[in-house]
């Protein structure tokens, strides 16, 4: 009886590996030598047919290091993720030995507006647009310590008696802001149209914006054509005709005032690199809610690798950002090609964030743009059958001797 027992136990905890090891996939590990604390692999899903690559940097290794580029290193502007890391290797000193690509925003050209950004972009302490989806970003602070809490903007234009709320940086006019500070880092100019509101040209301003700034400035001209020049020395403050705010008036040439930028937690305004995504997929080690409940209502509908029109629960090419107390982890998932890798549903892809250890994640832009890069060689099969043109991108470089 007792022997009976024990061959039970023994038959069930294989039957458990078995069930473990199934729903673990396969890795493969690449680049063995590639750098001291970083681990790049391809990991096949075995619960569906789709292939990811995965880099996992350790956190404590003071010579591997993250940080964000821009496309064309300007928001209105566009370029490859391999190009963007060759282009940041060329300085010399650091390499990019990871890259994948960054977070949504205007792909097409929507009006001059190609390349805007839709959520918070930090790059060497310079905040180039504010943070939307407040939930899903990610900075590094200069002591290397990591945050995704939920972070806002706050941020003015004091002019005479009148303090004036600015909602968006470097953003689009359509997107919704009643008033837009555009820096050069948009472009040469702003894109927006005569009729919706007046243009204010600051001089003056100590550049680049930073996450917690105050300074004062001074109105060099007021326009309303619309469309303004941005010199590198300046910023233009957009203000729509809806404003009825009395201090509008006081905006004339030769007037001063004092512009305040500031992030909120507070240690947001040590941020030295910082991305946004749209959703957060992890929090606290836990899927996100939303997803669970969008899984669970149509779990009996579930096809493997089928498209859907709802983008939660189709099976898309992916790429995520996630990390623990100990690592940091870049994620793409290859899809839409249904003899190699069919893609992930959202929900699937946290999934496997917390099987590969990561208790926070976000979702970064996928379909076409997901890219994985290493030694600048694209090593994952894009659903376009080449490399896009992303808006930003995401980097692990390391220092050079």
């Amino acid at each position: 009886m007792r022997f009976i027992q024990r061959l039970c136990i023994i038959t069930s905890f294989l039957c458990l590996i078995s069930t473990i090891a199934q729903a673990d996939g396969t890795k493969t590990q690449l680049f063995p030598d590639l750098s001291p604390g970083l681990n790049v692999y391809r990991y096949d899903w075995d619960v569906e047919t789709c292939v990811l690559y995965v880099a996992e940097m350790t956190r404590n290794n003071p010579t591997l290091h993250f940080e964000v580029a821009l496309g064309n290193s300007q928001v209105l502007g566009k370029e490859t993720v391999r190009s963007m890391a060759k282009r940041r290797t060329q300085r010399g000193d650091r390499r990019v030995v990871v890259a994948v690509n960054g977070g949504f925003g205007v792909l097409g050209d929507m009006r001059g507006y190609g390349g805007v950004l839709e959520n918070i972009h930090i790059q060497d302490g310079e905040l180039i647009t504010q943070p939307t989806d407040t939930e899903a970003c990610f900075g590094v602070t200069e002591s290397g310590e990591f945050l995704s809490t939920p972070v806002q903007m706050k941020a003015s234009v004091q002019i005479g008696t009148h303090t004036l709320p600015i909602g968006c940086i470097n953003q689009r006019r359509l997107d919704g802001c009643k008033v837009t500070l555009y820096t050069p880092r948009l472009g040469e100019s702003t894109h927006t149209n005569r009729r919706r509101g007046k243009e204010v040209i600051l001089s003056g301003l100590p550049l680049p914006l930073t996450p917690n700034y105050a300074r004062p400035y001074q109105v060099e001209k007021i326009s309303n054509n619309g469309n303004s020049p941005i010199s590198k020395d300046s910023a233009v403050l957009w203000i729509s005709s809806q404003i009825k705010d009395a201090g509008v008036s006081q905006f004339n040439p030769g007037a001063t005032g004092k512009l305040t930028v500031s992030l909120s937690p507070p240690e947001w305004n040590q941020v030295r690199h910082a991305i946004g995504g749209r959703l957060r997929l992890l929090k606290n080690g836990k899927i996100n809610q939303e997803l669970v409940d969008t899984h669970l209502k149509n779990k009996k509908k579930h096809v493997p690798g089928k498209r859907d029109q709802f983008l939660n629960l189709s099976h898309e090419p992916r790429t995520a950002l996630g990390y623990n107390a100990d690592t940091l982890f870049l994620v793409v998932a290859d899809g839409r090609q249904p003899k190699y890798s069919t893609g992930l549903t959202l929900y699937e892809l946290a999934s496997i964030l917390i099987e590969l250890g990561a208790t926070e994640a976000i979702n970064l832009d996928g379909g076409s743009s997901s890219t994985f890069v290493v030694n600048d060689e694209v090593i994952n099969k894009p659903s376009g059958q080449q490399e896009r043109e992303v808006l930003n991108a995401v980097f692990i470089t390391t220092d050079v001797d």
